[in-house]
């Protein structure tokens, strides 16, 4: 399995590709001039089935359109997030540079596993970032989006945020068990060790 960070977009977005050695692939979250995905997919000929969307704010979503037409990838997100994917100004895209409106081919429930090739990504609800918001787990691997970051978490004052809701997400994600490492939306990898030891949020 090959995790490959691709930040993008106009705040860095992480948008990630993940690939079996097969060259089955999934993309997570994509905002953005998609030519950098384009570019490392055709670098390492990969076949992209899934775009797995984390939440539903304008900077992971901006360029799912142009991926989902460029490989027919099938759109992944959260059960309870289609209010933000749908409503540009619950996304926020309305408010920077223009309206943008994703609907889903499959709803993922907490609990639920997406498999892309040989990989088994497992869902976990961890609304508080937005109502929707998701953590995929991939072996010991979490991408988290914009639930946690290192040393830090997600904003809750945008609309369907909600700051208790986030701690009792962060509260799940510390009390897994064992450790993983953790490829936010924003920001550099850490580790859910360092995490419960360092976090203030945790």
């Amino acid at each position: 399995m090959t995790i490959k960070t691709l930040p993008m977009g106009s705040i860095g977005t992480n948008c990630y590709v993940v690939s079996d050695d097969a060259g089955n692939a999934a993309i997570i979250d994509c905002d953005g001039d998609p030519r950098p995905v384009f570019s490392y997919i055709a670098e390492k000929n990969l076949t992209p089935t899934h775009i797995l969307l984390t939440h539903g704010h304008y900077d992971h979503i901006g360029a799912v359109e142009m991926v989902k037409e460029k490989y027919g990838c099938k759109v992944i997100a959260g059960k309870d997030e289609m209010r933000v994917l749908t409503d540009p100004a619950i996304n926020c895209s309305l408010y920077c540079g223009g309206a943008i409106t994703i609907i889903p081919d499959e709803l993922a429930s907490d609990g639920s596993t997406v498999t892309v090739g040989t990989m088994n990504f497992q869902v976990m609800f961890t609304p508080g970032h937005t109502e929707g918001s998701l953590c995929y787990i991939l072996e010991d691997n979490i991408f988290s989006g914009d639930t946690l970051f290192q040393g830090s978490c997600g904003r809750t004052d945008l609309a369907t945020g909600d700051w208790a809701t986030i701690l009792r997400s962060l509260k799940l994600l510390r009390d897994l068990p064992g450790d993983y490492t953790v490829y936010p939306g924003h920001g550099p990898a850490t580790t859910l060790g360092i995490e419960r030891r360092s976090n203030p949020y945790m």
